[in-house]
């Protein structure tokens, strides 16, 4: 996008969506919202001044964000009004999935680590995109019985 060719977009727009009617958005820009901005943002490898965003990041990290949203209704669900969580340090998880989603988790623990130490925000966003749908969602809340 450039000023100079007059095809910027508003910020605005993508957040809350609009009618426009330009060639690059025949059916106008949909509404996305800040958190999927700020990740389709944070998501891109930027080597200079300008990011290279289009508004079909930002739609793809508003789906993301609704599936985080569905997860964790979908757990808390499962747990019930009544749960209480244990102290960490005395959870010991049993099953041979829930070790394994924990180690996964602590892959993308650690690498997001490493990315952020290394001022790489794309690729920290990418270590927990990775998880949360790749481990987590596909894997095991779709995969195997639900223990929660």
């Amino acid at each position: 996008m450039s000023k100079s060719l007059g095809n910027v977009i508003d910020p605005r727009d993508v957040i809350a969506g609009a009618s426009l009617q330009r060639r690059q958005f025949p059916h106008g820009i949909p509404e996305c919202g800040t958190d999927a901005l700020r990740m389709a943002l944070c998501s891109h490898n930027v080597h200079g001044d300008d990011i290279r965003l289009d508004v079909g990041t930002a739609l793809s990290y508003r789906h993301f964000c609704n599936k985080v949203w569905n997860a964790v209704k979908f757990v808390l669900a499962a747990l019930g009004p009544g749960f209480v969580p244990q102290p960490p340090e005395e959870t010991v998880p049993q099953h041979p999935m829930d070790r394994w989603v924990l180690s996964r988790l602590a892959q993308a623990v650690s690498e997001y680590g490493r990315r952020m130490e290394a001022l790489e925000v794309h690729g920290a966003m990418a270590a927990v995109h990775h998880f949360w749908l790749r481990s987590f969602c596909d894997v095991y809340l779709v995969g195997g019985p639900v223990r929660l």
